[in-house]
């Protein structure tokens, strides 16, 4: 684990200044002070100690029952501390696997907190997925402009508008469940032929 973080603290340190696919394994070990087989022994590979990091970071958050402002705002509290390392992550080839997993983390969160909620509980499993999915990937869209903008928007301005888009998509998720069943409910034409007959 010390480890961990003496390697994590050292491939932010260079992301600051360098971009990221031209930080090599040895100039990480030269950062920390040890030999490549150190590096080796822990890891398969950069991606691999991308992917290890941000598991720990996840792991380690300490409001994990936290809501959906409080997801914006742990994600935009890194996002604000590390915004060089970040912004060159993003523009790296491990970009993808920086998003997917931020895409992930947030909607499995928001999943668990829609599928808890007794205002959803006769909601389609589908349909509480797909809008978990809808809020995660907006989320990390805005996410990634903020940090490529150089955090030009206010964060607690930033914040205060993820938690509008949620109430909205959340009453959208609603009207769209009951005009559902709504339509379930009503006769189609074909049921109104039948019944004439």
């Amino acid at each position: 684990m010390k480890k961990l973080h003496l390697f994590i603290d050292a491939l932010f340190t260079l992301a600051e200044e360098k971009p990221v696919a031209k930080i090599s394994v040895e100039e990480l070990c030269n950062k920390v002070g040890v030999k490549r087989q150190t590096f080796y022994y822990h890891f398969n590979d950069m991606s691999d100690l991308i992917n290890t990091i941000l598991v720990d970071v996840s792991e380690h958050r300490e409001d994990k029952d936290g809501d959906f402002t409080a997801d914006a705002r742990y994600v935009a509290d890194i996002f604000a501390a590390n915004t060089g390392a970040i912004k060159n992550l993003l523009s790296s080839p491990y970009a993808i696997d920086v998003t997917n997993f931020l895409h992930d983390y947030l909607s499995t969160r928001s999943l668990a907190r829609l599928s808890s909620s007794p205002k959803y509980k006769k909601m389609p499993s589908e349909q509480l997925e797909s809008v978990s999915r809808i809020v995660a990937s907006i989320l990390v869209s805005e996410f990634s402009y903020w940090i490529k903008t150089g955090l030009q928007e206010d964060k607690e301005h930033l914040i205060t508008r993820f938690t509008v888009m949620l109430r909205n998509v959340e009453k959208m998720m609603v009207e769209n469940a009951l005009r559902g069943s709504l339509n379930k409910n009503r006769p189609s034409e074909n049921d109104e032929a039948t019944d004439k007959h």
